[in-house]
């Protein structure tokens, strides 16, 4: 057994698939949970657990330790996502069914974050005020025109996405059907 998990752990193949099947379970959605505590609950969980930060409705500070959130039961809003160098992933995107007062999400050097991500952030496209999308190496053009659907936009902040090649025409296709917000969009 131990010569099983040596070789696992030295196969960079093997090493990634692992890690991937761990992050795959740490972003999964436990619908149990989600019917018992709620969206807002789950949803922070679910960003604490991957390592980012979240902010209650009517608090002054980020919120980034696990163990220090409410009592199950009391009931929270989740007003603010940071989930910057987190391990999210598209299928925990889910997470954000049901979040009706979340207005701010930062998405900054998020290594597993895909396009399909960005597709399901219309969840919350009903309270989504502030976006920025940053430093996220997987996200191409294709994710990038799901946000189009953020129509309650106001900021959208995007840089740093290295397979983005067409990012004059990607920013007119933007600002044109998003005419409520102001982008920014360097390189």
């Amino acid at each position: 057994m131990r010569r099983i998990l040596q070789t696992c752990i030295n196969n960079k193949i093997q090493r990634r698939s692992l890690f991937h099947w761990i992050n795959l379970q740490f972003n999964a959605v436990d619908e149990d949970r989600f019917k018992q505590f709620g969206p807002d609950r789950t949803c922070a969980e679910w960003i604490l657990r991957n390592g980012g930060k979240i902010k209650w409705v009517n608090a002054d500070e980020y919120e980034s330790d696990y163990n220090c959130l409410p009592k199950e039961g009391v009931q929270v809003q989740l007003q603010e996502i940071d989930a910057s160098n987190s391990s999210i992933m598209a299928n925990g995107f889910e997470h954000l069914k049901g979040c009706k007062y979340l207005s701010k999400m930062i998405l900054h050097n998020c290594g597993y974050l895909e396009n399909d991500a960005l597709k399901q952030l219309n969840y919350i496209k009903d309270s989504l005020l502030f976006l920025q999308v940053s430093q996220c190496g997987n996200i191409t053009e294709t994710g990038l025109l799901h946000l189009i659907s953020l129509q309650k936009l106001r900021t959208l902040i995007v840089y740093g996405l290295p397979y983005i090649k067409e990012r004059t025409k990607i920013l007119s296709i933007l600002k044109n059907d998003m005419k409520q917000c102001n982008i920014t969009f360097n390189k």
